[in-house]
């Protein structure tokens, strides 16, 4: 089982020297499923913020699309580019698995919108509540708590898409298409030191209330490993 990993965002030389590229953060939330797999589990990363894409969408089984600072609305060649791929691979239906920016990218690629959210950022760790309930979902709950980092939300699903998550602040915070679409706002893949981090990044456009809420809400321990789980389960099915 081969996983392709479409990082979107290029971040700091500092940063990757002590979290690892968003790339790196994937690999190492799934490596530990390895034995869960039929087949022996490899990750190829491809820097699509760098037009790098895989010579044949057939390369890899399954793809993820990362997080990044950029908005999928943004008038940028490369989210262009990004778009048109998640178009063929939902044409092909490749198994496709969007976190927040991606979660965001494959709404919009599709047919749905994207748009900054008036109520502000949702920023440290949140309950995402089950509204929708699939065979994939095992262990099974009504709710789960997400590390989450996001101004930008998606307002409009696309055609066929289903909605299974939703928070107080985003109300289409995952959702799934047939067997090959899976998507998730929030990210599996964070530490609570790497929220920690945006926090302090973003502490100009955040107010008082906004840092301390988002502080305080990482004393809650997050479901990363039910996640992680659920799209094992997604991709192997």
């Amino acid at each position: 089982m081969k996983i392709g990993i479409l990082d979107a965002d290029k971040l700091s030389p500092s940063i990757i020297k002590k979290y690892g590229c968003y790339a790196d953060l994937f690999i190492n939330l799934l490596s530990p499923l390895h034995n869960k797999f039929s087949q022996p589990l490899s990750f190829k990363r491809y820097n699509v913020f760098d037009s790098d894409y895989p010579q044949s969408i057939h390369d890899c089984d399954a793809y993820i699309i990362t997080g990044s600072q950029y908005s999928s609305y943004e008038e940028i060649s490369w989210i262009k580019e990004l778009e048109d791929y998640i178009r063929l691979l939902s044409r092909e239906k490749i198994k496709l698995i969007g976190i927040c920016f991606g979660h965001q990218m494959i709404a919009q690629s599709l047919g749905g919108k994207v748009e900054k959210n008036t109520k502000g950022w949702e920023l440290g760790i949140t309950a995402t509540h089950i509204n929708e309930m699939f065979d994939w979902m095992q262990p099974s709950r009504e709710f789960f708590f997400s590390l989450v980092s996001h101004q930008d939300h998606v307002t409009q699903l696309p055609e066929h898409a289903i909605n299974f998550a939703e928070t107080n602040l985003s109300p289409y915070s995952g959702f799934c298409i047939d067997r090959h679409i899976l998507t998730f706002q929030g990210h599996p893949e964070f530490s609570n030191e790497y929220v920690k981090l945006i926090i302090k990044l973003q502490e100009k456009d955040l107010s008082n209330q906004q840092r301390q809420s988002a502080k305080a809400s990482l004393h809650q321990r997050d479901d990363h490993e039910l996640i992680m789980n659920w799209i094992f389960n997604f991709i192997n099915n």
